[in-house]
């Protein structure tokens, strides 16, 4: 499928590249019977009550008009969700150039499981969980897992005003240097723990329910990770002295 792909100067924050995949000859699996499964299950919804929550019906809807062939639809998800997969991929994948392949993957992904997606449940978790597969194939595949962080480091600093002291900008500047660092040595199951624990907001259920491990694997990874982080963090510092 990689001739699906943007072109690879086709720069994700640019937002040209969302429309990209709706203007190519892509031919969807058979969704026919998927979309009257969830034309059937958002009745059923619907009948049963109206407490459901907004966002899973607005992305039900989306979901539904998606496989039934408009997908005008599709760019409605992709513009809702694109900030938020490009962010945990660069952390996952540790430089800008990589994450914007491993969202344009995401959503190519996206697009052609959709029929598997159930409409009930919320969307965030399950394109989360593609996303950590997209970066954990494509970081086998190209050795990504072995590179640093300075680029997503440097993306990631907040640039000073001018105001605030130059100081403390720079142990500020530093400390976050430290963490990439430290983040960058991590075996990958325990970095992508932490990340989505730490770093994303989730909590250790929904981190479990993403990466489909128990609860007490998931604390048994942080765990580990905040160790190794905290150990790591006080080596960089004794060997800066």
């Amino acid at each position: 499928m990689s001739h699906l792909l943007p072109p690879r100067n086709l720069s994700a924050n640019s937002g040209l590249w969302r429309y990209y995949l709706y203007d190519r000859e892509i031919q969807m699996a058979d969704h026919s019977e998927a979309s009257r499964l969830i034309r059937a299950q958002a009745l059923m919804s619907d009948l049963s009550g109206r407490g459901r929550d907004p966002e899973i019906a607005a992305i039900a809807l989306l979901v539904q008009r998606t496989l039934d062939g408009d997908r005008a639809a599709f760019q409605q998800v992709v513009l809702r969700y694109d900030r938020r997969v490009m962010q945990l991929a660069k952390r996952l994948m540790g430089t800008v150039e990589d994450a914007e392949e491993a969202m344009q993957e995401v959503f190519l992904r996206a697009f052609r499981f959709l029929h598997r997606f159930d409409p009930e449940r919320p969307f965030e978790p399950w394109l989360v969980r593609l996303t950590v597969n997209v970066c954990r194939d494509l970081a086998r595949k190209r050795g990504t897992r072995d590179r640093t962080f300075s680029e997503m480091r440097d993306s990631d600093r907040e640039a000073s005003d001018g105001a605030g002291d130059p100081h403390a900008d720079l142990v500020d500047h530093q400390r976050r240097r430290d963490l990439w660092k430290a983040l960058d040595r991590l075996p990958p199951r325990e970095r992508t723990a932490i990340v989505l624990r730490d770093l994303e907001g989730y909590s250790t259920a929904e981190v479990a329910s993403i990466l489909k491990l128990s609860e007490s694997t998931v604390r048994s990874q942080i765990s580990r990770a905040r160790l190794r982080i905290r150990n790591a963090i006080e080596r960089m510092g004794r060997s800066e002295r």
